[in-house]
């Protein structure tokens, strides 16, 4: 059974399209066209990316065991402003691509999130910024700028809105090919 996949990953460039075939990939760039082995195949690593206000990215990266990758993500881009979410199309291109891979090589590793040594200091950063606003805008108080501490409180949300989902959804963890992680996933 043949399953595609073509997407934009930037707004200024061209597609790339994904032929899943058997034991085989076919990566389509337009200048460029690779055969994957899914046997070399060393690690699946699914993340979630922050994208604009209202649009979420999922990315799915693949190593190969000689360390040269490729990658797709659930957003194609049709120009600098306008991103459409591909939504049924990489839920199923992703399930099938981890399967084919399971079954071509059953050592392949299968992730979810980013690697420990970039999510701890992430998360740490993240923390020490909220601990901080939480201090300005207790300050800010205590001075009776209540104007400045409103501000504060304003950053604070939106910091908390756009980083939380960044460090909760992106915690190292290992997934099974057969059970993908469903909230790095677009919903269907």
């Amino acid at each position: 059974m043949t399953q595609t996949y073509t997407h934009s990953p930037k707004p200024f460039g061209g597609p790339i399209s994904f032929i899943l075939k058997g034991d085989r990939l076919t990566v389509d760039s337009g200048r460029k066209v690779h055969e994957v082995q899914l046997g070399a195949v060393s690690t699946v690593r699914m993340t979630f990316e922050p994208g604009r206000l209202a649009q979420k990215s999922f990315r799915t990266k693949v190593t190969m065991k000689d360390g040269k990758s490729f990658t797709f993500n659930s957003l194609n881009w049709k120009s600098l402003v306008e991103a459409q979410e591909l939504t049924q199309e990489y839920r199923g291109f992703t399930q099938a691509l981890c399967e084919a891979i399971a079954r071509a090589n059953p050592q392949a590793r299968f992730v979810a999130g980013k690697p420990m040594g970039l999510w701890l200091p992430t998360s740490a950063l993240a923390i020490a910024s909220l601990l901080a606003m939480a201090y300005l805008i207790w300050q800010a108080m205590r001075m009776g700028a209540t104007g400045v501490a409103l501000l504060g409180a304003l950053f604070a949300v939106v910091g908390v809105w756009q980083i939380e989902p960044m460090i909760r959804l992106n915690k190292p963890r290992p997934f099974r090919a057969g059970e993908l992680p469903a909230e790095l996933l677009p919903r269907s």
